[in-house]
């Protein structure tokens, strides 16, 4: 019985020390964090409920019951193994409800085309939509032939490419400017999404896809999105992310938009050895990812839930 009160109380001596010991834990935890990460999550609480936030969570997810790859490299799109492959210069939607565009009834804007049209002419060709490609610093061969062909476009920041598509050689901004006076336009112009919207007469009208790749431009593209108005009238929200961009910046999406589709760049380690790189799994010899540089396992998990090609669905839409 003695022996019995004796182990009794070496386990709760040793509780005690546990909890005493956790709770002094918890206190260093929450001053490193609060020291490490005040300035991106300056509105978090300040009690004890702050060691909650200590956990990167995904963003919230809708199974999408059928996503169709729209463009991509025709050379790629040949030798992919299936038809959800991650290519070069594809883009998926999804189709499930009325997220599906209609056909000869739809509205996509494309935002940062580069050289690659083949997001924009598929959705031209197979779904018929309205096409209102815009880059400010490239032009792709098929514009600039129609620039040449036409000496009083020399200096037009507007190109018709046909009935149903033009080209607009002018980017999208975050900044609030101030009312569009479309007759000033210039090349290189950036202007914020309202005035994108009165230009193409989109104004209060359904866009069936919203696609974006302004390298790294999209933080304040979404800090500035107005997302009642977002919610009510975009289906498909596709786009690039850059290392600028943190989950906190595009949570606010949440209020209507889920997750369908991630199609990121890193799928395998670098086969040399443990160099601290992640290497691209289409080009093992191109880009690279330098874990070394993140300061912790939470900003480098951040990183990978926020960054490549995040493809969203309004469920306003399913």
């Amino acid at each position: 019985m003695n022996n019995l009160k004796l182990i009794i109380s070496f386990f709760c001596i040793f509780f005690v020390i546990l909890a005493l010991i956790q709770r002094d834990n918890q206190s260093k935890l929450k001053e490193l964090f609060k020291t490490t990460f005040s300035n991106e999550y300056k509105n978090l609480p300040s009690s004890d409920s702050i060691l909650n936030q200590i956990r990167v969570r995904d963003f919230m997810f809708y199974k999408c019951k059928n996503i169709k790859r729209i463009g991509g490299n025709s050379e790629y799109l040949k030798n992919a193994p299936d038809e959800l492959w991650r290519i070069d210069g594809a883009w998926y939607i999804c189709l499930d409800g009325q997220a599906k565009p209609q056909k000869s009834q739809c509205n996509v804007l494309s935002f940062g085309i580069n050289h690659d049209l083949t997001f924009d002419d598929e959705m031209r060709n197979s779904y018929e939509c309205n096409i209102f490609s815009f880059d400010p610093f490239v032009e792709a061969e098929k514009f600039k032939t129609i620039r040449e062909n036409n000496l009083n476009l020399k200096n037009s920041p507007i190109l018709k490419v046909d009935q149903k598509w033009s080209f607009y050689r002018i980017g999208i901004s975050g900044n609030i400017d101030k009312r569009l006076d479309s007759a000033n336009l210039k090349i290189k112009d950036l202007i914020s999404f309202d005035s994108i919207l009165m230009l193409t007469n989109l104004k209060n009208k359904i866009i069936d896809v919203f696609k974006m790749d302004i390298e790294g431009a999209e933080k304040e593209v979404f800090k500035s999105l107005d997302m009642n108005y977002a919610c009510q009238y975009i289906k498909n929200l596709v786009f690039e992310t850059h290392k600028t961009v943190k989950f906190l910046d595009l949570v606010k999406l949440e209020k209507c938009f889920r997750l369908f589709w991630r199609s990121t760049r890193f799928f395998a380690g670098d086969s040399s050895g443990p160099t601290g790189h992640i290497t691209e799994f289409q080009n093992p010899n191109g880009w690279k990812l330098d874990i070394k540089k993140f300061s912790n396992e939470i900003n480098l998990a951040e990183f990978m839930f926020t960054s490549g090609e995040l493809y969203f669905v309004n469920i306003n839409f399913i």
